[in-house]
């Protein structure tokens, strides 16, 4: 029995370093064109704050781009690349870093 993970996103702990961006087109396409990435990073100039967004496929089903630091054989890349806990799957507890 497995489950689709998905990813959550707390934009109040993001910090525009767009390591997500580059985590899924490096995994992807082998390059660093971050407008081909499934996330991308919104800056809401009025209020100085970055927010991660993904397209629809990534909110519907894992993509399948993995890194090898990831924890968890289903653990997007955009995820293990996020180094402030930004993006994080469903079931992983935000207050302790653990799934």
């Amino acid at each position: 029995m497995s489950h689709q993970p998905r990813i959550l996103i707390h934009p109040e702990n993001c910090r525009g370093c767009r390591r997500c961006e580059i985590a899924c087109v490096w995994r992807d396409q082998g390059s660093l064109n971050p407008r081909l990435a499934g996330i991308h990073i919104l800056q809401l100039d009025n209020d100085g704050i970055d927010y991660p967004t993904l397209n629809t496929e990534c909110q519907d089903r894992f993509c399948g781009k993995t890194s090898p630091a990831a924890m968890h054989p289903e653990e997007p890349a955009c995820v293990t690349a996020c180094l402030f806990q930004a993006l994080t799957l469903n079931g992983e507890d935000k207050e302790h870093g653990t799934c």
